[in-house]
């Protein structure tokens, strides 16, 4: 990690030398000595990294580097942050040019205050770069003394190509376990306990996660029981998350403040349901915490279960299991198969054969553990040669006293052969609690708050991010991945909690989180001064924060209050001014304190799901490096601040709501957003009154959006029409949503989507006909609804003129090419569905892939097409429509 750190600061201070920053950092040749100590130390950092596992001595070494290169960072931070404060000042006076002359005299009379206020800045900065530059020499003159390797080579991240999942469940030699389990778990008897309790018992690292997954997931199972419910215990054991989590999955939790409540609500949830219960990862062999749990689950029905997997035995005893599987060590075949499935992915059935004699004693070094298999599996998948192959097999890592506890070596091997950047993304994860649910954007973000992602020519840190996040993927630090239905891209994962604890051992106390209480929030808050990135936690009837909770905390990259219950921001939110990425998710806010736009490095600002929130500060405008402006599922936020349009570095605005009288951002503000990307909403389009804002507003440019919806309220049809046909997108889109039109004729450019897969059009209710959708060639969702002036669906939807294109339909037009799903609601008017051409070819061409055809609330439609009839889809639902019923 700290070679990722000092190479970082390196580059920071590089630039320093090429500009003015230099002469205030303490002059040009100051800056550069430090850079040669950096460079000198840099060189070594690759064996002492190594040497640190077995030398506490190097560990205590590399701390001090660490802690000094942090300090280092922060101190260029701050000078870039207080640089940049004229140019956002110039920002600000360009977008505001209707400033009355009284106000410019004013600016200029302060100016030299502000001038005075520079020198002082520039003199204390200068002062502590001094004190760190002291610091550096002294670590510098220590490292001879422990004789370090010199490796003057600097690591660059290497670009992976991304691989298929590998399914390891065919590999793991746990067929016999699972059909045991399931066996257990799906016999019939007359049991006097209910819900019986089955246990998988094995040290850490063995599979029993795995195990119970597959047992969870299997169809037997699934058909078996009528509710399933997955919940990670851990340590300590949470009395109160555990049974939140179990009324989850059975109905929607109130709140409650006292136990007996919970405990009540959790018996009537399972009362009389047939369950599985799977409690993963439990620690506590006290009797006394298990009892106010299991005592509501006895009133399941017949035949629930209880799944529970642990390290220690003694916890299968105390919950009375009816059974318990002690779950050994894979084969040395078993292991082999699945160190191959990894390790030899890719490769020749030459390399195969001149490296599976290495490969084998590699892999019995790995003693039956599947986690350490497919850690040193995943290694060896990107070593091509023997040399590499032997140089892993002799390591000195297999001698550390961690590899008779079976599994840290395996990840120091995998870890160790990490560029610099990676290990430090890799470090950051320890943030998360066990069996956490990562989300990858997030992840990504975050990695992008500490700095880990410095861009590389037209390469983007989002990019370089999700590089990194594929190489930790293929190198099995990730796990349990959740894919995207539409483009199987990952979109989230967990880490065995061996691999959590591998990073936490790694992170050095960087990142913490607090459980939020009144009484030792501030004394714990005031131990971690030098952290960078904080989650708070607490209790839902702690409403406030202290207003000096972050007084002391001017290091924080990332703040996470989202798990908490406050009402309110403190003021002194606003002086955190290295924060980069803040999360006030879920909260009760109904405003945000001005004080938030002073968090001029600020990247992300997460507001999703603050449903009582009706304004933004209106100086939003000055955060112009704020790259995500998560707000959705805002409901009462009707308006966005004027100056919006000043944010062009925003990669994420889910929705925007036009104003009108003055009051609020016009559309136009979307000039210049054209890194916009993924989804966007536009409320209040019936607001515009001038068409020539739209086209300011050039939708056409933003060619990384690939869902968009336009939310109008009805309005003028003349002036709404014109509106709606300026709003074109750019081709790339992918999904449109237009709700509640009030014009008569839908756009032209709708036709033009060629890339589109998901249409919604409802509530156009002046609109008499359809748009001619047919040929367009990607649809395959399509949802219409709420046309109250259509008669007669016929050959125009299909895009078929009437008159030019009638007589000439060949076999090669293929009419709605791609469409899988046809839906219409409440068509109040309709009557006829007639898309009868003159030749039966072309009827035999149209929704050639068409599997559900829905039809809702179509009271006077009399028929559907001869074609459909003919071919009918998998799927036919018709319902409230009774001339077809």
């Amino acid at each position: 990690m700290a070679d990722a750190l000092v190479s970082k600061v390196l580059q920071q201070l590089t630039s320093t030398i090429e500009n003015e920053s230099a002469l205030i950092l303490g002059g040009k040749k100051k800056v550069e000595k430090l850079t040669t100590t950096l460079t000198a130390i840099r060189s070594v950092l690759i064996d002492a990294e190594k040497k640190q596992v077995k030398e506490r001595s190097v560990r205590v070494w590399l701390e001090q580097l660490e802690a000094i290169s942090y300090d280092l960072d922060d101190l260029l931070d701050e000078w870039n942050t207080k640089i940049c404060e004229p140019k956002r000042m110039e920002i600000m006076d360009r977008h505001h040019s209707s400033l009355s002359k009284k106000m410019v005299r004013l600016s200029n009379f302060l100016s030299p205050c502000f001038c005075v206020n520079q020198l002082v800045m520039h003199r204390d900065i200068g002062s502590k770069m001094e004190c760190i530059k002291e610091r550096l020499d002294d670590v510098a003159n220590e490292k001879d003394k422990y004789h370090f390797d010199l490796d003057g080579k600097t690591e660059e991240a290497e670009r992976q190509e991304t691989t298929p999942l590998i399914d390891v469940s065919e590999v793991c030699g746990r067929d016999f376990d699972k059909d045991t389990i399931i066996s257990k778990l799906c016999e019939e008897g007359e049991e006097e306990n209910c819900p019986l309790i089955i246990s998988i018992a094995g040290m850490g690292g063995m599979g029993k996660t795995t195990l119970a997954q597959l047992v969870f997931s299997d169809d037997k199972v699934t058909a078996h029981f009528e509710h399933r419910i997955w919940v990670c215990v851990s340590e300590p054991f949470d009395r109160i998350r555990i049974a939140k989590t179990i009324i989850n999955a059975f109905d929607e939790l109130h709140t409650y403040i006292l136990w007996q409540h919970l405990q009540e609500h959790l018996r009537k949830s399972v009362m009389g349901k047939k369950f599985l219960l799977v409690l993963d990862d439990v620690w506590t062999d006290d009797f006394r915490i298990w009892e106010p749990i299991k005592v509501p689950l006895k009133s399941g029905a017949q035949g629930s279960r209880i799944l529970v997997t642990t390290r220690n035995e003694g916890v299968s005893k105390m919950m009375d299991a009816a059974y318990m599987l002690p779950l050994g060590k894979l084969s040395p075949e078993d292991s082999w198969s699945l160190f191959s499935k990894f390790a030899f992915y890719g490769k020749s059935r030459e390399d195969r054969d001149n490296l599976e004699i290495i490969g084998r004693e590699i892999a019995d070094k790995c003693q039956g553990l599947p986690l350490a298999v497919k850690s040193l599996g995943s290694l060896m998948r990107f070593k091509d040669t023997k040399q590499a192959w032997e140089s892993v097999l002799h390591s000195e890592l297999w001698e550390l006293e961690e590899a008779e506890r079976g599994i840290f070596p395996h990840l120091l091997l995998s870890y160790h052969d990490l560029s610099p950047p990676i290990k430090r993304c890799f470090a950051f994860c320890a943030i998360f609690p066990r069996d956490h649910k990562i989300e990858r954007e997030t992840l990504i973000q975050l990695w992008m708050a500490q700095g880990f992602l410095v861009p590389t020519g037209s390469v983007e840190m989002e990019q370089i991010g999700a590089e990194y996040f594929d190489n930790l993927v293929m190198r099995s630090f990730f796990q349990d991945l959740e894919r995207d239905r539409d483009n199987f891209s990952i979109v989230a994962c967990r880490m065995h909690d061996i691999v959590q604890s591998f990073a936490q051992f790694l992170s050095k106390n960087q990142c913490f989180v607090i459980e939020f209480d009144e009484k030792n929030v501030l004394e714990m808050a005031s131990l971690h001064t030098k952290a960078r990135h904080m989650t708070l936690t607490g209790r839902e009837d702690v409403k406030t924060a202290p207003s000096d909770l972050f007084h002391g905390m001017q290091c924080l990259r990332g703040l996470d209050l989202s798990h908490t219950s406050i009402t309110g921001l403190p003021s002194a939110v606003g002086r955190l001014f290295h924060l980069r990425w803040l999360n006030l998710s879920g909260l009760n806010f109904v405003v945000l304190p001005d004080t938030i736009c002073k968090l001029y490095n600020l990247l992300a600002l997460k507001l999703h799901g603050c449903r009582r929130l009706h304004r933004l500060p209106r100086g939003l405008g000055k955060l112009i490096n704020l790259r995500y402006l998560n707000i959705e599922e805002t409901e009462s936020l009707s308006v966005l601040p004027q100056g919006i349009g000043r944010l062009s570095n925003l990669r994420t605005l889910s929705k925007f709501c036009i104003g009108e009288n003055g009051e609020g951002c016009n559309v136009g503000e979307l000039k210049n957003l054209n890194h916009l990307r993924g989804h966007l909403e536009i409320s209040g389009v019936e607001k515009v009154r001038d068409v020539n804002e739209v086209m300011e507003a050039n939708l056409k440019n933003k060619e990384h959006l690939r869902s968009l919806d336009l939310a109008f309220s009805f309005g003028g049809q003349e002036l709404i029409t014109n509106v709606l046909e300026a709003l074109q997108p750019h081709p790339n889109l992918e999904a449109l949503l237009v709700y509640d039109y009030g014009g008569s004729i839908l756009p032209s450019w709708m036709t033009l989507l060629t890339k589109m897969k998901d249409l919604k059009l409802l509530g156009c209710v002046n609109c008499k006909e359809l748009p001619s959708l047919g040929k367009l060639p990607s649809l395959e969702k399509l949802l219409i609804g709420h046309f109250n002036n259509v008669k007669c669906v016929g050959v125009e939807f299909l895009g078929i003129d009437p008159v030019t294109d009638q007589n000439s339909i060949t076999e090669s037009i293929v009419l709605f090419p791609k469409l899988k799903e046809l839906t219409f609601r409440y068509m109040v008017e309709w009557e006829n569905w007639d898309t009868t051409t003159t030749t039966s070819t072309a009827t035999r061409r149209t929704m050639p892939c068409l599997r559900s055809l829905s039809l809702y609330d179509c009271p006077k439609l009399k028929a559907i097409p001869e074609g459909l009839k003919q071919r009918p889809p998998e799927e036919l639902i018709i319902t409230r429509c009774p001339l077809l019923e």
